[in-house]
């Protein structure tokens, strides 16, 4: 009983914190980030991504918290097939909690057990009663979530949506498609400076990543404008020092 109530008390620290972001209308790379987070601390994810449907409707990643889940969702959106692609067209959670037996996606499947995943959620993104996305959490072991655990889950998938748009009608899907092009910009800018940092500090990209957000999460700069600061050469490489692992 002490672990339910504990779990519940992480959620919604976690759930709050998410929440005073989007009060505060931080960028959304800033609350993807805390989402992303939030889901490894929550529901013990391996590792999770996000998938939106472009302006064209095709699928791009928007988000992903490593460079394997970064690989394995690209693979999604390329091939047409997977949990997150079945999500977003049905509106609906898919998943299987164990890809060792899984007979769906067979060339995803393939993929994704190379690069160490075992099971996979995906989570649909809602807005004006549809799916214009997924939220897809990747597991090094065969897992099986809880209804709780589903729930927590969706809820923060709703959250990841609000991040992109804060929008109250129609408008959010045009709103939606220019914010998710804005978005993926904004991610290769986060991409150059984590490249500079990795070469500088003679790190891995995921290690550069990761020291980006620590710093960040320390200093109380967004992560956009730690990412800029680097490429303007206003932030030396050895400020992250205490931060890599």
């Amino acid at each position: 009983m002490l672990s339910a109530v504990s779990d519940l008390d992480q959620f919604s620290e976690e759930f709050s914190g998410i929440t005073a972001l989007l009060a505060a209308r931080h960028d959304a790379l800033t609350v993807l980030k805390a989402v992303t987070g939030a889901c490894g601390t929550v529901l013990s994810a391996d590792a999770t991504g996000i998938l939106v449907r472009d302006p064209r409707g095709g699928l791009v990643v928007v988000d992903a918290s490593e460079q394997a889940a970064r690989f394995t969702e690209f693979l999604q959106a390329h091939l047409g097939e997977g949990p997150c692609v079945d999500c977003i067209d049905r509106d609906e959670i898919v998943h299987s909690d164990d890809l060792g037996t899984e007979q769906r996606w067979p060339r995803l499947v393939a993929e994704a057990r190379d690069a160490g995943y075992r099971a996979v959620y995906a989570f649909p993104l809602r807005l004006v009663d549809h799916a214009i996305g997924g939220l897809n959490l990747f597991f090094t072991a065969p897992t099986v979530l809880s209804s709780d655990q589903r729930t927590r889950a969706q809820a923060l998938a709703d959250l990841a949506v609000l991040g992109l748009t804060q929008e109250r009608d129609q408008r959010r899907i045009v709103r939606l498609a220019e914010r998710t092009m804005t978005t993926l910009n904004d991610r290769a800018r986060v991409q150059q400076a984590a490249g500079i940092l990795a070469e500088a500090l003679d790190i891995r990209p995921d290690a550069a990543l990761a020291a980006l957000g620590s710093y960040s999460d320390h200093s109380g700069d967004e992560l956009l404008t730690v990412a800029d600061k680097i490429i303007g050469g206003e932030l030396e490489s050895g400020s992250f020092g205490p931060f890599t692992r």
